[in-house]
This record gives C-alpha cells, sequence and structure tokens, in this order.
C-alpha cells in the first residue's frame, strides 16, 4: 500500500464534507487523530484491492487477503457444476458491464479454471491452495491460516515479506502444476469460447485434475505399506 493512495483517498474524501464542518474543524481533527485516520484508511484501501485481486505488497495487503479466502473456500467447496455456476454469474456480469467476449473467457473464465485445476493439483503436493474467484482469478497459497504467497494471472508469485526466501521449493511445485494443466488443456482440446464449451472444459479439466492426483498418489501409498 503506498502512501500516496492514502493520501489520495483522504483527499477525495475531504472534498465530500459538507461545508457545515469549519476548514479549522476539520483541521483540528485530522491534526488529533492522523494515525487512527491513516490505519483505517490503509486496511479499507487493503481490503477492497484483496476484494478485486490485486497484487499484495506489503503486509497488511496479504493480512487484507483472510476474509477473502475465507469466503472462496466455501465456493471451491461446493460442487463442480455449483462452481461453475458461480463463474458463469461473473461472466455474465462482465458481459453487462460491456467487456469484449473474447476477454471474459480468455483473461477471466479460463484463467480460474485452469487457476482451480492447478490447486487440485498442488493440493497433492501438501499445499493449502484456493483459487480465487475474484476480477483477476489467482491463486492463493496458505499457510497457519494465513496468504503467505499469491501468483497473479500475469504468472507472477507474491511472496510475504516475512516469508521470502522460506518458500523456494513452492516455485517448482507451481511450474509442475502449470505444466500438468497445459497437458491436460490439450488433452480435453476444447476451445472455451462459448458458455457452453467453457462448461465443458471446466468440468473436463477438474475431472481430469482429480484422476491425476489419483493415480500419482496411488503408487505412493503403494509404496509406503511396502
Amino acid at each position: 500500500m503506498k502512501a500516496q493512495d492514502v493520501d489520495n483517498f483522504l483527499a477525495r474524501w475531504l472534498a465530500t464534507l459538507s461545508p457545515a464542518f469549519a476548514p479549522a474543524y476539520v483541521d483540528g481533527y485530522f491534526r488529533r487523530h492522523r494515525t487512527e485516520i491513516e490505519a483505517l484508511v490503509v486496511r479499507a484501501l487493503a481490503e477492497r484491492a484483496a476484494r478485486h485481486g490485486e497484487r499484495p505488497e506489503d503486509a497488511v495487503d496479504f493480512l487484507a487477503y483472510d476474509a477473502v479466502i475465507a469466503a472462496q473456500r466455501l465456493v471451491d467447496a461446493r460442487p463442480d457444476r455449483q462452481v461453475l455456476q458461480l463463474l458463469m454469474r461473473d461472466v455474465d456480469a462482465q458481459f453487462s458491464e460491456g467487456y469484449a467476449e473474447w476477454a471474459v473467457y480468455g483473461n477471466f473464465a479460463v484463467e480460474y479454471v485452469d487457476t482451480r485445476t492447478e490447486a487440485i493439483l498442488l493440493r497433492d503436493a501438501g499445499w493449502d491452495v484456493m483459487p480465487l474467484l475474484v476480477d483477476s482469478p489467482s491463486l492463493a497459497i496458505i499457510a497457519g491460516g494465513h496468504l503467505v504467497a499469491l501468483r497473479d494471472p500475469m504468472g507472477w508469485l507474491n511472496i510475504h515479506p516475512d516469508r521470502r526466501g522460506t518458500l523456494n521449493h513452492l516455485y517448482a511445485d507451481i511450474r509442475r502444476a502449470e505444466e500438468k494443466t497445459v497437458d491436460l488443456r490439450e488433452a480435453v482440446g476444447i476451445r472455451a469460447n462459448t458458455k457452453e464449451r467453457l462448461a465443458k472444459y471446466a468440468i473436463a479439466m477438474w475431472k481430469r485434475a482429480r484422476k491425476a492426483t489419483k493415480q500419482v498418489t496411488a503408487p505412493r501409498n503403494a509404496a509406503a505399506r511396502r
């Protein structure tokens, strides 16, 4: 969160105050409560950014994702068909806002389907991960109940400031999940550029991802029994 963002927010807020508040009173109030006001604004801006899936930078930004992750756990825990309904709802919302079909399908819908596919694969590798159905579908990596890393749609892995240098093994696991997702996408062979094709693509990808994890897990379990 940048100081300029806070200053801009406060400037816009001050401009909306009623003329009934005398400038001297407002200035005095700000001098007395500047620290508390800035803390509230920082938290509010961070929470708004998290709801939109914006890239976290500092500890406050990461902490703001906790509420988003809690809500998304409820989404991801639903059956695939229900998750798909929620995805379609957001697709319709973007269409109503005038976004081009290619952008909605390619940059949003398919991105979420692939991210949820990667989440299924990464859980098999032992990670607590959550696909985020937000404006910019992202992959949340969680430890101790809090966000420690966020892989954004551009492929950047944003690590919590306190965890940098401690999650190096995460890069390799994410890379393998991404590569496997590409393989599954080629095997499915569906161009998801309509609602009907998107639905088929999503169900096929999630089903194949779960099947792939079972195929990998079975030998591990067998080896453990030996």
